[in-house]
């Protein structure tokens, strides 16, 4: 069944996507502003991460013959506070930005494995294998996603200016962006 998660106040629900339906809710309480979006994940799993202090919790849905869903809590950790940026997996680990320092996660238990690096609350995407970072101060920075240790493949300065805008690709066609300009990059076919 195709659901939209949406944040409020106090919970994040789960709404049936052809009729709006509440289908079920988890409280999330914060008086500040959600950002980072629900990560839905294999195995009927969500991860749900906020900044000011929030943290990241992984949930699975379970749905029973009614179809009543329930909902379970399988780890909380206050080692991921994605504040504007949203969270990704790869090979069973997490990566995002805790305040604006990257951070790997273990995704099946929530351990840190490593938090190293301070890109601000700047945005990426996973790439193929590699991790495109538009960082907060204007720069973009290819991380290597290892859960041995941040890796820094290349860096270069893309934008003046705070930059909060996540990244776009198409093709070999890099745009970012900020509240000033935005730029256009070619970047070279494989690694």
């Amino acid at each position: 069944m195709s659901q939209v998660l949406i944040f409020n106040q106090r919970a994040i629900f789960g709404h049936d996507a052809a009729t709006g339906k509440v289908l079920w809710e988890h409280p999330w309480e914060s008086k500040n502003p959600h950002v980072a979006m629900p990560v839905v994940l294999e195995g009927d799993r969500v991860l749900v991460s906020s900044g000011y202090g929030m943290g990241a919790e992984l949930l699975q849905l379970q749905r029973d013959q009614t179809g009543k869903f329930a909902v379970n809590r399988l780890w909380k950790t206050n080692r991921l506070k994605a504040k504007f940026n949203n969270p990704v997996t790869r090979d069973g680990y997490l990566y995002g930005l805790d305040d604006g320092v990257l951070a790997c996660l273990e995704l099946a238990t929530g351990e840190l494995k490593w938090k190293d690096g301070r890109y601000g609350h700047g945005q990426f995407i996973l790439v193929r294998d590699v991790l495109l970072v538009t960082a907060e101060n204007g720069e973009v920075v290819l991380v290597d996603p290892i859960p041995t240790g941040r890796r820094e493949l290349t860096k270069f300065q893309a934008l003046d200016g705070k930059t909060w805008n996540p990244p776009a690709l198409a093709g070999d066609l890099l745009l970012v962006r900020n509240d000033q300009e935005a730029a256009c990059y070619r970047l070279p076919a494989g690694r």
